[in-house]
Formats: C-alpha cells, sequence, structure tokens
C-alpha cells in the first residue's frame, strides 16, 4: 500500500507516492503561505494574527480572507489606514479574545466587517465600517460584556451591527448605522444590555429589532425612517428618551416551536416600559401585535393614533397602557 492511485482530475493512471500525495493535500488544507504572526516589531499584512499591540503604518488592501485575526488581549490601532477586503472574509476577527482592543480603523469591503467569536470585554471603537456584504459588526459564540462605540457603520448588506444568542452584558454606545439592507442593530437572545446615543438611519427593515431578548436598556437612541421592532420572548426592556422618526414601535408575538417559554408554540413580548422621548411623523405610534403587559409613559407624539392592537397566533393584545403627550409645536 506505498502507492495512491489518483484518477479523473490528476489524469488517468497517475500514481503519486504516498507522501507526495500527504504534501499535496496539506499545502492545500493549511492556511495560506503568507498567513503570520505580527506585533511589536513585525507590521501586519494580511491574513496575519496580531499577538500583543500594534499601529497600523500603511494600508492593508485586497486581501483574498480575513485582514487580520486577533487573540490574547491584543490591541489594534490602525491611526485611520484602512483594511480593504477582496472576495470575502471578515476584516478584524476577535477569536476568543479577552480584553482585545480593534480601534481607528477603516474596514472596507469584507463579508463581515468586524467579528468577536467568543471570549469577552473587546472594545471596537472609533472605526469606519463601510460595504460590509452581511454584518458592519457581528458579535458571536456567546461573547459578553463587549464594548461597541463611536463606530460609524455603512452600506452593511444585511444588519449594521449583529448581537448573537448569549452575548449578555454588550455596550453600544454613540454609533451612526446607516444605510442597512435589513435590521440597523439587531439583538437576539442576548441579555442585560445597554444601547444608548446611537443613530440609526435608512434602513432596508427595523432599525431596531429585540427578539428573545430582556433586561436591556435603549436609552436617547434617534431613529430615522424605520421602528423599532420587539418580538418573541422579550421581557422587561426599557425603551427611555429614543427619538423615533416616521416609524413606530410594534411589540410582536413570534413563532418558534422550540423556544422554552413558547405556548402553543408562540411566544410573546411583556413588561417591557417606553418611557419618554418621542414618536413623530408616523399614523400609528404603538402597536401591538398578541403581546400584553407593556406600558407606554409620557411619551412625545404630533397626531398619531395612539395604540393599535390586533392578536397574533392566538394570543389577544391585552392590558398595554400607552400614555402620550403633545409634541411642541
Amino acid at each position: 500500500m506505498g502507492e495512491t492511485g489518483l484518477r479523473g482530475r490528476w489524469g488517468v493512471g497517475r500514481t503519486l507516492g504516498l507522501a507526495s500525495f500527504l504534501w499535496i493535500a496539506s499545502v492545500l488544507l493549511a492556511p495560506a503561505a503568507w498567513a503570520g504572526i505580527c506585533g511589536g516589531d513585525v507590521a501586519c499584512r494580511c491574513g496575519d494574527t496580531l499577538r500583543g499591540a500594534t499601529t497600523l503604518q500603511e494600508d492593508l488592501t485586497d486581501c483574498p480572507g480575513d485582514g487580520l485575526r486577533l487573540v490574547g488581549a491584543s490591541r489594534l490601532d490602525c491611526a485611520g489606514r484602512a483594511i480593504v477586503g477582496g472576495t470575502g472574509g471578515r476584516g478584524v476577527v476577535l477569536d476568543r479574545t479577552q480584553g482585545a482592543a480593534v480601534r481607528n480603523c477603516r474596514i472596507e469591503g469584507f463579508r463581515t466587517g468586524v467579528r468577536i467569536r467568543g471570549g469577552g470585554a473587546g472594545l471596537v471603537a472609533g472605526n469606519e465600517i463601510v460595504d460590509s456584504r452581511r454584518y458592519g459588526i457581528e458579535l458571536a459564540r456567546g461573547t459578553r460584556e463587549n464594548l461597541l462605540v463611536l463606530n460609524l457603520v455603512r452600506n452593511s448588506g444585511d444588519e449594521g451591527i449583529h448581537i448573537g444568542t448569549g452575548s449578555d452584558g454588550t455596550r453600544v454606545l454613540g454609533n451612526e448605522i446607516v444605510g442597512s439592507g435589513a435590521e440597523g442593530i439587531y439583538v437576539l437572545s442576548s441579555h442585560g444590555g445597554l444601547f444608548a446615543a446611537n443613530l440609526v438611519s435608512e434602513g432596508g427593515a427595523a432599525a431596531l429589532y429585540v427578539k428573545h431578548s430582556s433586561d436591556n436598556v435603549f436609552a436617547a437612541n434617534d431613529v430615522h425612517g424605520r421602528n423599532v421592532h420587539v418580538r418573541g420572548h422579550s421581557r422587561r426592556n426599557l425603551f427611555q428618551e429614543n427619538h423615533v422618526e416616521k416609524g413606530r414601535f410594534v411589540f410582536e408575538a413570534y413563532r418558534e416551536q422550540e423556544h422554552p417559554s413558547a405556548v402553543q408554540g408562540w411566544t410573546s413580548p411583556g413588561e417591557n416600559r417606553v418611557v419618554g422621548g418621542a414618536v413623530l411623523d408616523t399614523a400609528n405610534c404603538f402597536h401591538f401585535k398578541g403581546a400584553s403587559d407593556n406600558e407606554v409613559v409620557d411619551v412625545a407624539a404630533n397626531g398619531c393614533r395612539a395604540r393599535t392592537e390586533t392578536a397574533r397566533g392566538g394570543r389577544p393584545a391585552a392590558r398595554n397602557v400607552v400614555t402620550l403627550v403633545e409634541w411642541p409645536t
């Protein structure tokens, strides 16, 4: 068994020694030859893994896969320089890091701009993340206690910022999310977060989309032209002093058989509070679809219908309290 016959693409009857076959396989399956370790005195190139801290000295352009990967507590400062993608990959990946940071980068043209995968206590600050094919910023694999602050996320193909399952304690502060293909900020099965002073506009779906997420605070956000949508088992969230223009709040039951809180296959938001702020230039300010026991207090409005309630999934909309005040003209 010292020889391995390979036919088809390798040519009929061609025979390779086992050692040669294994060498070819290792080349095909290994990371690209140019990928290495950077940091300190070693400059980073596309595909490198950063260990330690570095400040980019030049743009990284036409990266064929991922731009840079961070491990440990690495800290990347682009100093305004760019990391530009080619056909796919992620711009910067924080790979199970703890206390890592990405600052002052322009990240352009990747499938996802910044991905935090596992770990926690990461910082993504002062970056411009544009033309991502899927997400501008993605939190995944249960990463916790991250801070996303003062980033511009523009023209993402799907969501501007995706807060994935188990990303508890996330803080999203002072970001501008513009022109997302779908949601601006999507919070999925994540709890205890703070989302404050963000500007979300020109998206294809909801500006803020909250699904199966509880005990979060959404405060002083500006939303233009899209809704705030709360679905499924989302409980005890506080929406305080948000300004929603040409959009409305929607609280909606959601069909999901597998969710542990489902009743006859449906989950429903409840015990959420909307306090202060404004909902302007829309026909209906608050729509409850199979959602009950939510409260709206002292929200300013300018002529909208205060409350619409409809059943969904056999669940009535009941005991929702809405108190509006007149928007000053």
